[in-house]
């Protein structure tokens, strides 16, 4: 993110790190994550941000680095878990309803497809050398990701978990590994099948999830069937 912000605005690697006050080695750091942003004080960040305002980047370079650093924490955690159950009170996946625009910072890495919110600071430029275009998660990373995912769905339980459940089922759903897939194709099947409660706010998102998810891989007669049991204007509109 703060890549693309900086060479939106023109500025090579040298005249941000001289803008910032910084050495040329703490950009070079930042963009290749060796230096986390997230470890950042306050008052560095907000001067980071009006430093890359003052070169030419879009006001909304402030919003993007928050979610940014969302995303990284996420996958930082998930990462450094792989299978390992983590206190769901401090896990930041349960903290809040994720939106769009993060949940795709957060598959990035893995779909390989820049956020529609970051389309419009993409600019071309001539790499030098094997460098990376986008963030990326190698294999070991990947596999330890979706691990750690896996656990969340499996072992989150009770209302004070839905949250934790339903978006780590989410992000389980880019794995395509066969373990992944027959247990996502289990507890979607399982969902689809359980009564619609309308008064179950946490059963009613989770059931058609479960019934939308089934669809895309090719079962539509679960979703016709939730959409059918639904009175109109029952379904909450909530997204992951």
């Amino acid at each position: 993110m703060l890549k693309l912000a900086r060479q939106f605005a023109g500025a090579t690697q040298d005249q941000f790190a001289e803008a910032a006050g910084v050495d040329v080695t703490t950009v070079q750091g930042w963009e290749s994550g060796r230096r986390p942003l997230a470890a950042m004080q306050t008052r560095d960040f907000l001067r980071l941000r009006t430093t890359l305002t003052r070169l030419g980047a879009p006001a909304s370079v402030g919003r993007h680095l928050h979610e940014a650093i969302e995303a990284d924490l996420v996958l930082a955690a998930a990462v450094d878990a792989g299978p390992a159950w983590l206190d769901p009170a401090q896990h930041p996946l349960a903290g809040n309803v994720h939106r769009r625009s993060l949940t795709n910072l957060i598959t990035c890495p893995i779909t390989g497809v820049l956020p529609e919110q970051l389309r419009p600071l993409a600019t071309p430029t001539r790499r030098r050398g094997p460098t990376a275009s986008r963030p990326v998660l190698y294999a070991d990373e990947r596999a330890r990701f979706f691990a750690h995912m896996l656990t969340l769905a499996d072992r989150a339980a009770g209302p004070d978990q839905a949250l934790l459940r339903r978006q780590a089922i989410y992000l389980l759903s880019f794995d395509q590994r066969p373990a992944s897939v027959d247990w996502l194709r289990g507890e979607w099947g399982r969902a689809s099948r359980r009564p619609v409660e309308t008064d179950d706010v946490n059963l009613l998102l989770e059931t058609r999830s479960a019934s939308v998810a089934l669809a895309g891989r090719g079962d539509c007669d679960v979703l016709r069937d939730f959409t059918a049991a639904m009175p109109i204007g029952s379904v909450p509109d909530v997204r992951t």
